[in-house]
């Protein structure tokens, strides 16, 4: 992988850890309602861990050798 394919996976994962977060906080105000019946935790999961390994990954890419 490139550095541009490493910082679209960095983005797309702190996007989903943010839908994941903000899922989360509708959840807890309104827990009846249709969205709160979603998995916001696993999405919060999949972002940080997607987020994680781009950034290792970006880390890695740019560390003089």
């Amino acid at each position: 992988m490139d550095a541009e394919t490493t910082l679209t996976g960095l983005v797309i994962g702190l996007a989903l850890a943010g839908l994941g977060a903000a899922g989360g906080m509708a959840r807890a105000r309104a827990p009846l309602a249709w969205h709160a019946h979603l998995p916001w935790n696993g999405v919060a999961f999949v972002g940080m861990a997607t987020a994680l390994f781009a950034a290792v990954h970006l880390f890695n890419l740019f560390r003089p050798a």
